[in-house]
């Protein structure tokens, strides 16, 4: 590993951002937690690594707010590249960016990528992509499916463990994995000195929300025309040199953590 000495996360009080500045912490001297209330204070700062974890997570917003999306999601990436210097840029996208996220086969990172087919949200994250690619020579690209984290605030689980209800169908399947571990990912990518790779991020396999209702001891009820959402991607190149564990694992890990926190 390179002598990386100080790191800033942007984004720093959403659920992936807050939780990757916990468990990166303690591996460098100086971590800058950059937000909205603080960017001007670090503006002009130089860091050895710059995480992006910024832009906004809706995808549903986004639909409904296309410019306001790609101003949160596209712009602000372009400002940090301007803003700061780096010597390791690292973004984090989404699996949104492939048109057909429902299989492996449709979704290794050597895919060519039909921009007509992609909603807002996953077209401004492949724009921030093609940004962080063509104008940093040192970048790691990190394309995650649904998150896990400490103060996860939305999303099927989120409804699954705070509500009675959920507004697609119960037997919708997600790939997973928690904040935790992609910190974990990410201080492995920076050990290896790997750059200039995009890497799709998940645990293996799937899990169908049926069964986390089950796991969770819930009483959930769902529409029943509820759509059927299904999300995974190819994980095999980051698994060629991290072991990564099931999505079901990386599930049954972060329940553990919910549920301690709320008795």
């Amino acid at each position: 590993m390179k002598n990386l000495k100080s790191l800033a996360i942007i984004g720093s009080r959403g659920m992936v951002g807050e939780d990757l500045v916990k468990y990166l912490k303690p591996h460098f001297v100086e971590v800058a937690e950059v937000n909205k209330e603080n960017y001007e204070k670090y503006k002009g700062r130089h860091f050895d690594v710059i995480i992006n974890a910024n832009g906004n997570s809706n995808k549903i917003w986004a639909q409904d707010n296309i410019l306001a999306d790609f101003e949160a999601s596209t712009t602000s990436v372009y400002k940090t590249l301007l803003d700061f210097t780096f010597e390791t840029y690292i973004y984090i996208s989404s699996s949104d960016v492939y048109e057909n996220h429902t299989s492996k086969k449709f979704t290794s990172e050597e895919k060519s990528i039909n921009l007509e087919k992609l909603t807002p949200y996953g077209f401004h994250k492949f724009l921030s992509e093609c940004i962080v690619r063509n104008f940093t020579k040192n970048h790691i690209i990190l394309r995650c499916p649904m998150m896990l984290g400490i103060k996860l605030k939305k999303g099927p689980i989120y409804d699954i463990l705070n509500s009675s209800r959920l507004f697609i169908s119960k037997e919708s399947s997600f790939q997973m994995i928690t904040t935790e571990q992609l910190a974990q990912i990410i201080y492995s990518l920076l050990e290896k000195n790997i750059t200039g790779e995009v890497f799709n991020v998940g645990g293996k396999g799937t899990v169908m929300l049926s069964e986390v209702i089950k796991d969770a001891k819930r009483d959930i009820t769902s529409p029943k025309d509820g759509k059927i959402q299904t999300y995974e991607i190819d994980v095999s190149k980051l698994n060629k040199i991290y072991a990564l564990k099931t999505s079901d694992t990386y599930l049954k890990d972060f329940l553990k953590n919910y549920i301690m926190l709320e008795s």
